[in-house]
């Protein structure tokens, strides 16, 4: 009786629609990763930042002493609408500093748990995998997505998977020669019907 090995096609189905929570699949390393980032990024973007308002205040009030040096007759409530002017222009340059900080952090934590996921994913992936062949099942349920890492070590297992199924397969047909010869010979029905169990726990592993 002659077996079919099953083929390792990729799986055509539409991919299902992901959330975030979707691409977190190792939390502990995931966010490790991305907090570590997020947290150089803000210590440098505070650090650029805080210079950046000192010397938007500095340029602010040289800007205001000038204006009152150059003007000898400005009475105290155009002076304090000056000033006020002044310290909202400052304020205005604090919140968008803060502002810009808070979108880089934003899209540096997204971008960093999409770009681990990429990694993170495929490992998942393969320990399932690993996990199934552990069990006895010699099946690759689909492929990697397009733009995943860890495509060549993917490529390594679908391979060694295939050689796997094919010396088993061998092994399935080799069996079932003897069975036949054993059914020729008159040879007890409990030692055929041993070889019959042995033979169908092989294959059921193959599909």
């Amino acid at each position: 009786m002659e077996h079919k090995i099953q083929s390792l096609s990729p799986n055509t189905e539409a991919p299902p629609k992901r959330h975030l929570k979707n691409y977190l699949l190792d939390p502990a390393f995931q966010l490790k990763y991305t907090g570590m980032v997020v947290l150089v990024t803000v210590v440098v973007a505070s650090i650029l930042g805080f210079f950046t308002y000192r010397f938007s205040v500095g340029q602010t009030q040289s800007l205001t002493m000038t204006l009152v040096s150059n003007t000898s007759d400005l009475d105290p409530a155009a002076l304090r609408s000056i000033e006020a002017d002044a310290a909202r222009a400052d304020r205005e340059v604090l919140f968008k500093i803060i502002g810009g900080i808070g979108v880089l952090v934003l899209s540096l934590g997204l971008a960093g748990i999409y770009i681990t996921h990429k990694m993170v994913g495929p490992a998942y992936k393969l320990r399932l995998l690993l996990k199934e062949v552990r069990q006895g099942h010699l099946t690759v349920g689909g492929r990697l997505r397009k733009g995943d890492e860890l495509q060549d070590v993917f490529l390594a297992f679908e391979r060694m998977v295939i050689s796997l199924r094919k010396r088993q397969q061998e092994e399935v047909d080799q069996l079932t020669a003897v069975i036949d010869r054993a059914r020729k010979a008159d040879a007890p029905k409990d030692v055929i019907d041993d070889l019959q169990a042995v033979r169908d726990r092989m294959l059921s592993q193959l599909t």
